[in-house]
C-alpha cells in the first residue's frame, strides 16, 4: 500500500512501497519516483489456478440447478464466487494504487462493464426471442426482470416481489439466477471508493491491520445481518437475495487481499506446502457442505454460510500462490478453459434448462431433461466468448501491428446481423407476452384483492352474518384470494409467498395472544415443504377451542404425500380438526392450474374456495 509522504521527497529519504533504487557514492538509498516516472499500471500475472476455482464453483451451482437431490448445497457455488471476486477486485485496486499512487475510476468501472454487459445482453435478447416463439408464457410481460437485470438490480427487484429461489414449482423462471449479478456489480461500484478513502485513512503500512480489520468487521456485519433477518420456517430468498446480508463473502475475499496480495512472496520455506493443505481443506470442506447441507438447515443462517465463505477464502489463497502444487493442479488446461467461460456457463445453464422442462415439472421431476440442457451452456458461453465477449474486452492492433495503435472494439458482423431480428423477436415477445394465466399473475391478483380488502374491511366484524375466518396460508391460497372473499365476505386473508408451514404455530400463538383469531382458523400450507404432524398439532393446541380447518396440498412436489397424511393424520386425533381436501378436488383438473402445475387460475381458485366452504359446512 502507499503512504501519504509528499510526492517528491528528498533524495536520501528511504520510502516504502514504491521504490527506485539510486546509487548515491557507496550507498544505495530509495526515494520515491516522481510522477512522470511513475510506471503505469500493469495486470497482475495472470493466476491459473484461480481459473480451476471458478471451474469447481459453476460446476455446483449447475449440479444444484439440475439436480438438488444430488447436490443440496450446490448453491454454495455462489459464494465461492463471491469470496473470489471480492478478492481479486481489491487486489487490482491496491495494486493500480502501489504503482501508479492512484486508481482509475472511470477506466475500472468501464473494464467491468465490458467484461459483464455483451455477455449478459446477448443472453437477455437471445432467451427472450427464443422464449417468444417456443414458450411465451415463461416471459415476465412486464419487462422488469430484464430491466433489473441490465440495471444490476435483479437482486433488489426479486426480493420486492417476494420471489423465491429455493421453493422449486415448476420451470425455474428464466433469470431468476441473475440476482448475483446484481450483488457483484453494487459492490464493483461501491467497493473502489470505499478502498480508496480507506487507503487514504490508513495510509502507512503499519496500518494494513487495521485496514484488514474494518473490512472483517464488515464482513460480520453482514453474517449478523442475515441472523437477525432469518426467520426460522419463513423462506430465506430474502436473507439469500440482498446485498446487506449476502455481502460477507466479497468483503472476507476483500480482506484476504489486503492482508495477503497475490504479488508477496514466500517468507517461509513451509508456507507453500501449509498453503496447499488449507487449500486442500478448504475444499472439502465445500464439499461436505454442498452434499449434506439444505436450504432450511437450522444452522445454514449464518454459520453454514460463514463457513464455506471461510473455506472459499481458503481456496482462493492457496490457488492464488503461482507456482505451488495446489495451484497447478487447479491450474490444469481443462479447468482454464472452464473457468474462463464460467461467466457464461453461469448466464447460460439456468434459462437452457426453464425452456426445455415441460410445464409444471422442476428440474428434479425430469433430471436428464435438465442435464442435457445444462450441458449446452457449454457451447453456448464458448460461442459468446469467442464472438461476443473476446472482441469487445479486447481492441484488435491497428493494421495487425500494436505500434500503430488499436482499432475501437467491435463485434463480427455474423453476430450484428443475427442481433437484429433477435432484437425485434424478443421486442415483439415482450409486447405480446402475458395472458394474465401464469402462477405470478394469479399471485399478484390475490394480493390486491387481499390490499382491497384490508382497505375496505379491516375486521371481519364488518360482516356479521358471515362465519367469521382467520385464514394463514401461502402462495396457493393468495392466489384463491378473490374467490375466498367472494365466498367468505369478511374472511381475514394472512397469506405470503413461500410461507412454510413450520412458521404457523407461532402466528396462531401470537394472533390468540392478541385476540385477532376468528372462530374458524383456516390452514393452506404445507406447498413449501417444510413442517410436518408436529407443526400440525401445535397449530391445534394454539387454536384452542376453535374449528380448524386443514387444507392439503396439490402439486408436482416429493413432501405432497408426507404433509397430506399429517394432515388427515391430525384430523383424525382431533374432533375440531377438519380437512379441506384441495388435492381431491383438483385432482384431473391440472388444466385449470397456472403452468407450474400448482397455483390455482380463477376457476380453480373457486373450486378451492368450495371445498373450504363443503368443509366449514360440516362444522
Amino acid at each position: 500500500m502507499t503512504d501519504r509522504s509528499p510526492a517528491v521527497p528528498p533524495p536520501a529519504l528511504v520510502v516504502l512501497n514504491t521504490r527506485t533504487p539510486v546509487r548515491d557514492g557507496r550507498t544505495l538509498v530509495m526515494r520515491r519516483p516522481a510522477a512522470h516516472e511513475l510506471a503505469p499500471a500493469r495486470p497482475s500475472p495472470y493466476l491459473h489456478g484461480l481459473d480451476g476455482v471458478r471451474a469447481m464453483a459453476v460446476a455446483l451451482v449447475v449440479v444444484y440447478h439440475v439436480a438438488p437431490s444430488w447436490l443440496p448445497g450446490g448453491f454454495l457455488g455462489v459464494d465461492v464466487f463471491f469470496v473470489l471476486s471480492g478478492y481479486l477486485i481489491t487486489d487490482l485496486l491496491c495494486t493500480e494504487r502501489h504503482r501508479t499512487g492512484r486508481i482509475a475510476l472511470a477506466r475500472f468501472w468501464i473494464r467491468r462493464a465490458r467484461r459483464l454487459l455483451p455477455a449478459l445482453v446477448t443472453l437477455l435478447v437471445t432467451v427472450t426471442a427464443v422464449s417468444a416463439l417456443w414458450r411465451p408464457e415463461r416471459i415476465d410481460a412486464s419487462g422488469r426482470d430484464i430491466l433489473s437485470a441490465l440495471t444490476f438490480t435483479n437482486n433488489w427487484w426479486q426480493i420486492s416481489t417476494d420471489a423465491s429461489y429455493f421453493a422449486s414449482f415448476g420451470p425455474p423462471p428464466l433469470f431468476q439466477h441473475l440476482w448475483t449479478l446484481g450483488v457483484e456489480e453494487q459492490f464493483y461500484f461501491a467497493w473502489p471508493l470505499v478502498i480508496l478513502t480507506l487507503l487514504w485513512l490508513t495510509g502507512s503500512r503499519a496500518r494494513s491491520r487495521f485496514r484488514v480489520t474494518v473490512v472483517l468487521a464488515g464482513a460480520v456485519a453482514s453474517l449478523t445481518a442475515m441472523a437477525l433477518l432469518h426467520q426460522p420456517g419463513e423462506d430465506a430468498s430474502r436473507v439469500y437475495f440482498g446485498t446487506d446480508t449476502h455481502a460477507f463473502g466479497l468483503l472476507l475475499g476483500a480482506a484476504l487481499a489486503l492482508a495477503v496480495p497475490s504479488a508477496r512472496a514466500w517468507k517461509h520455506r513451509w508456507a507453500p506446502f501449509a498453503c496447499g493443505a488449507a487449500g486442500v481443506l478448504g475444499w472439502v470442506v465445500l464439499g461436505v457442505l454442498a452434499g449434506g447441507v439444505h436450504s432450511d438447515s437450522a444452522d445454514l443462517y449464518p454459520w453454514g454460510f460463514a463457513a464455506a465463505a471461510c473455506a472459499a477464502g481458503a481456496v482462493v489463497l492457496a490457488a492464488a500462490r503461482a507456482g505451488s502444487v495446489f495451484a497447478r493442479v487447479l491450474g490444469a488446461s481443462w479447468l482454464r478453459w472452464i473457468g474462463r467461460r464460467s461467466y457464461g456457463i453461469y448466464l447460460w445453464h439456468l434459462p437452457l434448462v426453464a425452456l426445455a422442462l415441460p410445464d409444471g415439472h422442476t428440474a428434479a421431476q425430469a433430471p436428464l431433461t435438465a442435464l442435457a440442457a445444462a450441458l449446452l451452456s457449454l457451447p453456448a458461453a464458448a460461442a459468446s466468448y469467442r464472438w461476443v465477449e473476446e472482441p469487445l474486452r479486447r481492441p484488435r492492433p491497428r493494421n495487425g501491428h500494436p505500434r500503430n495503435g488499436h482499432q475501437p472494439a467491435r463485434l463480427p458482423r455474423a453476430v450484428v446481423a443475427l442481433a437484429v431480428p433477435a432484437v425485434i423477436v424478443a421486442t415483439w415477445g415482450l409486447t405480446t407476452a402475458g395472458g394474465g394465466s401464469s402462477a405470478a399473475d394469479q399471485i399478484a391478483a390475490g394480493e390486491r384483492a387481499v390490499h382491497s380488502a384490508e382497505t375496505a374491511s379491516p375486521d371481519a366484524s364488518a360482516h356479521p352474518h358471515a362465519k367469521r375466518i382467520t385464514a394463514l396460508g401461502d402462495s396457493v391460497m393468495l392466489a384463491s384470494a378473490p374467490a375466498l372473499e367472494k365466498r367468505f365476505p369478511g374472511i381475514v386473508i394472512d397469506a405470503k409467498v413461500s410461507r412454510q408451514l413450520a412458521a404457523a404455530p407461532d402466528l396462531v400463538q401470537s394472533l390468540g395472544q392478541a385476540d385477532r383469531l376468528n372462530q374458524i382458523l383456516l390452514i393452506g400450507l404445507g406447498t413449501n415443504g417444510v413442517g410436518g404432524r408436529q407443526d400440525l398439532e401445535q397449530i391445534v393446541r394454539a387454536a384452542g377451542h376453535r374449528t380448524v380447518v386443514l387444507v392439503t396440498v396439490h402439486g408436482p412436489v416429493t413432501w405432497k404425500d408426507r404433509v397430506n397424511s399429517a394432515i388427515r393424520q391430525t384430523a383424525q386425533a382431533h374432533s375440531n380438526v377438519v380437512v379441506a381436501d384441495w388435492d381431491r378436488a383438483i385432482q384431473g383438473k391440472d388444466d385449470l392450474l397456472a403452468d407450474d402445475g400448482i397455483h390455482p387460475g380463477p376457476t380453480a381458485a373457486k373450486i378451492y374456495a368450495k371445498t373450504v366452504a363443503q368443509s366449514v359446512k360440516r362444522k
